[in-house]
Order: C-alpha cells, then sequence, then structure tokens
C-alpha cells in the first residue's frame, strides 16, 4: 500500500506523540488508527531510529523513547543590559530546527523573557537551557534574582491591593495589562507569551503559574519543580515548550487579544488555574479575579477541568460585577451542565433592593 506524503507524515506524528506518552500500546494503536499492519508500523519506527529521532528504551513502557539534544547557556546579567537579544541570535535561535511559525514566535517569548530577569529579577546570573526533540522544544529560562511574584506581589500593594499574595499575582499574570515598571513596559510579555506557546510555566519560590498544562495537577507541580530546581535554587524559572511544526502563528494571537488602536482590550482567565484550591466556590475568589477587569472590553472565563460553582462565586462576578460594570463583556465557556446550571442561575436571578417602611 502506498500513501502520499501527508499521510506518511500523519502516521510519522501519529507514532512519535504515541512514543512521547509512553504508550504500551503503540504499535497496535498505529495500526488501529491508520489500518496499517504492525509489521509496517515497525518500518516506520526503524525509520525514525535510523534518523536519529528515537532509540530503543527497555525503561519505557512503549519500548521507546525520544531522543533529544540539549544545550546549557549562563550569562552576566550586568553585561546584558539592553543587549540581550545578541546572545540569543548567536546562541540560541541557530540551534533551533523549527518551522517560520515557531521560529517567529521563539523571536517574540524568548527577548521578553530575557529581559524580564534583566530589568526585573535584580539577579546577577541568567541560564538558558534547551531540550529539543523532533516534535517540540522546550526552553527554560531562569535567574537567582527576587522572584517574579515577589516583585508582582511588591508592586500590587503600590496599586492599593491589601495584603496581596503569590496567587494574586498569578491572576493578575493571567489578566494581562500588569507591570511592576509602567514607565517601561505593558505588562503584555507573559500573557502574549503563554498563549503563543503550547506550554508555559513559572516556578518561583514552590509557587507555580501553569497554562497549557491538561493532565494531573500534582504530577505536574512535582516534575516542574524537580526540573526548575535543577536549573536554579532561588529566583524564577520560566519553562516553555512548542511544537517545532506548529501551525499557530504570533499574528493570530495578538489579533485575538489586541486591538491595532486600542491596544490590549480582550482577555481570558483559566478559572480552574487562577483559583487556590481549584474549586471557584467564594465570593473572594471573584473579587480577586474580578479585579482590574474593568479594564478589558471582552473577557473570556475558561471553565476547563472545573467541577463545582458555588453560588457566592457566580452571583459576584457575573451579576455584581456586571451590574457594576456594564461595557465589559464576560463569556464563560467549557461549562460542564452542574456549573452552566449556576451560572444560569446566577444571571438570571433578579434581586430587589429591600424596602422600608
Amino acid at each position: 500500500m502506498s500513501f502520499s506524503e501527508i499521510k506518511r507524515r500523519e502516521i510519522k506524528n501519529y507514532l512519535l506523540h504515541k512514543i512521547d506518552e509512553d504508550d504500551d500500546a503503540v504499535i497496535a494503536k498505529v495500526a488501529d488508527a491508520f489500518g496499517i499492519s504492525a509489521t509496517s508500523v515497525r518500518r516506520y519506527i526503524d525509520a525514525e531510529i535510523a534518523d536519529g529521532h528515537i532509540m530503543a528504551d527497555d525503561s519505557k513502557k512503549s519500548g521507546y523513547s525520544l531522543i533529544f539534544k540539549n544545550h546549557s547557556f549562563e550569562y552576566n546579567i550586568k553585561d546584558m543590559d539592553e543587549h540581550e537579544d545578541n546572545v540569543l541570535y548567536t546562541d540560541i535561535y541557530p540551534i533551533l530546527s523549527v518551522n517560520e511559525n515557531a521560529g517567529r514566535i521563539w523571536k517574540y517569548a524568548l527577548p521578553e523573557m530575557f529581559n524580564n530577569a534583566i530589568e526585573h529579577s535584580q539577579g546577577k546570573r541568567l541560564k538558558a537551557h534547551v531540550e529539543a526533540c523532533c516534535l517540540y522544544t522546550r526552553i527554560a529560562v531562569s535567574d537567582n534574582g527576587i522572584g517574579i511574584f515577589k516583585n508582582v506581589v511588591n508592586a500590587m500593594k503600590d496599586y492599593g491591593f491589601k495584603n496581596p499574595t503569590p496567587e494574586d499575582a498569578i491572576i493578575e499574570l493571567y489578566k494581562g495589562k500588569f507591570t511592576s515598571c509602567p514607565e517601561r513596559h505593558t505588562g503584555e510579555g507573559i500573557f502574549f507569551t503563554m498563549r503563543m506557546v503550547d506550554k508555559l510555566s513559572i516556578v518561583s519560590d514552590g509557587t507555580i503559574l501553569e497554562h497549557g498544562y491538561y493532565g494531573d495537577v500534582s504530577y505536574i507541580k512535582s516534575h516542574l519543580l524537580a526540573y526548575a530546581m535543577k536549573l536554579s535554587k532561588t529566583g524564577t524559572v520560566v519553562i516553555m515548550e512548542l511544537i517545532n511544526n506548529t501551525q499557530r502563528s504570533s499574528r493570530e494571537i495578538f489579533d485575538q487579544y489586541a486591538d491595532i488602536d486600542e491596544g490590549l482590550i480582550r482577555t481570558s482567565i483559566p478559572v480552574f488555574e487562577a483559583c487556590l484550591d481549584r474549586d471557584p466556590v467564594a465570593r473572594s475568589q471573584a473579587r480577586r479575579i474580578a479585579h482590574r477587569l474593568e479594564g478589558f472590553k471582552e473577557v473570556t472565563l475558561d471553565f476547563s477541568k472545573v467541577e463545582i460553582m458555588g453560588q457566592g462565586f457566580a452571583d459576584e462576578l457575573f451579576r455584581v460585577f456586571k451590574n457594576a460594570h456594564p461595557d465589559t463583556i464576560l463569556t464563560p465557556v467549557n461549562m460542564n451542565s452542574d456549573v452552566q446550571m449556576m451560572y444560569l442561575y446566577s444571571v438570571n436571578k433578579k434581586v430587589e433592593a429591600p424596602r422600608y417602611k
């Protein structure tokens, strides 16, 4: 049976993803998915081994593992002021093996993360670690400074926040348009970067911001913390991952959230990640999420992974905030039936002011 080049690429990519997932039935699943024999799947595997993309690995359930290339760099921050792009062009960009879309995304994301470390961390050392395979590239940028969440918490106090916590800082970073240095920055670098890459995590002082992860939360936390601590014992570690042949473009992300005349006018908040205990039930949680939302025209609230929503949370966000700020459009998405029922209850409920005689 002869397949087109497009079909062969589909089989190859599916096979590699199953190996990356360490699927113990990789041969059977590839054969079933594309209607080919187990012998044909093994030929694809042999070809990937010959190309240096995978290797036999008895420690894996699938029997194979992806081959990664690793590169590490370390810089003195005081030598990099306003010249962070120089080392990116000499050290990192040349070793990336990605398509045009991915290349443009990295050329946006990496300068933003380097600049954050240079201008905000108060650290002395910056490290970059590139880990790449045939499917995706993962890049970690770390510093030994004050820590991003401490920095944001300190800035929040100047903006009038009362007793802000690192978790509050995470919510503000999800929203965007928050910066500790408004005279020099717009607070959009992390916002756009986390939406351009497939996965992003920021680790500092045991607190984690995560975006794009859909597995078990406890596993994610332990994995990221272990990875981060290998790179830096203090300060901040930003870990980004992007498929090498991504179809996503940086332009479509900008167009999704920003207006050429008005700037960043739309935002999206992952409710599950934004709530400390994952369940949005309390009015206080809703108030933290609602803070500064009036600065946006449209807000998407993503309820993926949220199983329940409390009446107080729903009422505070979808009735109280909405009544106070009717020009801000709140759009909830990815709600299960229970969450949707509470949402509909909150928006349809009519509450009249008490009448006193």
